[in-house]
Formats: C-alpha cells, structure tokens, sequence
C-alpha cells in the first residue's frame, strides 16, 4: 500500500475546490473581511476537508463491485488498498472532523453531521437513483452554510449577507447538480449523440446569468464579473469543443476529462462571488486554489 494508492482514493486534487467553498460562507457574513479572520475558519476547513474525503472513500467501498465490472482499477478495487484500512481511514476522518466541528461551536456540528449524513446517504443508495445530482448539490451547497457556520447566529439579522449566502448555495447546488448530470453519463458515454450535454450546460449558463442579473442590481459587487467572465469562458470553450464541433468524439475518457473541467472549476464560481462581497484581490486569492488542484490532476485522477 503506497501513499500514492491513498491519495487517489481521496481523490486529492479534488479537495482543493474544498476551501473556496468555506471561504464563500464565511466572507459572506465577515463586514468588513480585512478582519476579523480567527481560528473557526482553518478549523472549519479542515474538517470539510475530511468529510469530503471520508465521501469518497465510501462512495469507492460501496462501487467496488461495479469498479471491478466496469474496469475501474481504483485502489479498492485494485486491492492496492484494503477494505479494512480504507473504512478505519474514512471512520477516523469522520470521526476528528465531527470533534473539530464541535470545538468551533453547536451549529457547526450540526450542519457538519447533516453534510455527513447526506454524503452517506448519497454514497451507500442515493447515487443510484433519479435524485442523486439533488443529493451531491445539497451536500455542497451545505459547504456553503458550514463556512458561515461560525458567525451565522450573529449574522441573522443582517438580512443582506443573509440574503447573499441563500443566492450563493442555490448557485453552487445548481452547478453542482449539472456536474453530476455529467458525470452520471460517464458509464453510457456515446460518441455520436451529444444532447444530453445541454441540459447540464444550460443549467451551468443559467448559474451565470443569475450571478450576472444578481451584481447588475447591486446584490454583489460588480468586480465579480472578472471572475465570471473567466468562468464563461472555460464552459464556452468546452461547449465549442464537444457540442458544436460535430466530428469530435465524446466518450468515457472525454467525459471524465469534462468532469474535472467542471469540479476545478467550482474554485473560480467560489472566487467570484468573493470577488463581488470583497473585491477582486480577494477573489484572485481564492481562485488560486484552483492551482494545486490543476498540477495535481496531471498526477492523480480527479474523478
């Protein structure tokens, strides 16, 4: 068992689009941002961090059988890494995620066990039935909450940040459920019908219009079209790429490919809505996450 085995199990390049999410929550309701930074919020990362990676692990302990079918040699599948050292692995993750949660206050326990809850549910049956793309964007959109978890209760009457945190998470569930839309279409990859990516795609331009219509009435500050439009960019790229382009081939490798487009990019969704609360120097801060996870995905898979 090498390191490497554990860190493709985790899907390590993965857990970099993890911060932007927290970051996002905590921002939100954090006036002015400059300050007021403490302990709560590299607590908090971590244990998201975990939680995810504990997601993972089970989301492969309960796939191993459709991995071997399929032939998906992943650590568990591969036998590279045992079930037995991968659930005491997921098991400790949750397990110190929950107690970090609990350091930081009562909120955060609870919205880190409702997360959790949601990955298992998703891993071990939710993911195979028509609500699974709910369930995934419901799990991330959360990580939304969690990073705003440590001054929520302070900040509920401020009802603008309020306001704000509510557009963020339903943006970031949209997103999220059109990814997974994609990703479910991996194992029946065809290379002549392409239509299905519409839907997935519509849903991700209308996350950017809401975003854009959102920053033109003053919700968000109007630097979150740099972001944005950079954002807008990558998806028409691979819209030109794999939709209007019609000898171009799509199949189980260029899906995954698109997959990790759409996951990285999650990094630059988060950093423009930092960018419209606090400034494009803040958003560029927080895109940069979106660099490990990019040298990394050359290294280990992301999917």
């Amino acid at each position: 068992m090498a390191l490497k085995d554990y860190l493709l199990m985790i899907r390590l390049p993965n857990l970099f689009t993890i911060p932007s999410n927290i970051l996002v929550g905590y921002i939100t309701l954090l006036n002015p941002p400059s300050i007021g930074f403490s302990l709560s919020l590299p607590l908090i990362i971590i244990s998201s961090c975990l939680i995810y990676a504990a997601g993972i692990i089970f989301n492969d302990y309960f796939d191993i059988e459709t991995d071997i079918r399929e032939g998906r040699l992943r650590p568990l599948s591969s036998g590279s890494v045992t079930k037995k050292a991968a659930i005491l692995l997921a098991l400790i993750c949750l397990a110190v995620a929950l107690v970090i949660s609990a350091f930081v206050g009562v909120l955060s326990f609870v919205i880190s066990s409702t997360i959790i809850l949601i990955a298992l549910f998703y891993d071990y049956k939710l993911k195979r039935t028509k609500i699974a793309a709910v369930a995934m964007g419901s799990a991330r959109a959360s990580n939304i909450i969690y990073g705003a978890s440590p001054i929520l209760l302070s900040g509920l009457f401020e009802s603008e940040n309020i306001q704000r945190l509510m557009l963020e998470s339903a943006c970031v569930f949209m997103y999220v459920a059109a990814t997974m839309m994609v990703s479910a279409r991996e194992a029946m990859a065809t290379k002549t019908n392409r239509k299905w990516l519409l839907r997935p795609l519509l849903l991700i331009f209308l996350v950017v219009l809401v975003m854009f219509v959102s920053a033109i009435f003053g919700a968000f500050r109007m630097d979150l079209l740099v972001n944005l439009a950079f954002l807008i960019s990558i998806i028409c790229f691979v819209s030109y790429r794999w939709i209007i382009r019609p000898k171009s081939e799509i199949g189980s490798e260029q899906i995954q490919n698109l997959v990790k487009i759409l996951v990285l990019c999650m990094v630059i969704l988060d950093s423009a809505f930092v960018s419209g609360i606090s400034g494009v120097l803040f958003g560029i801060v927080v895109a940069s996450f979106i660099i490990p996870g990019l040298v990394l995905s050359r290294l280990l898979y992301v999917t």
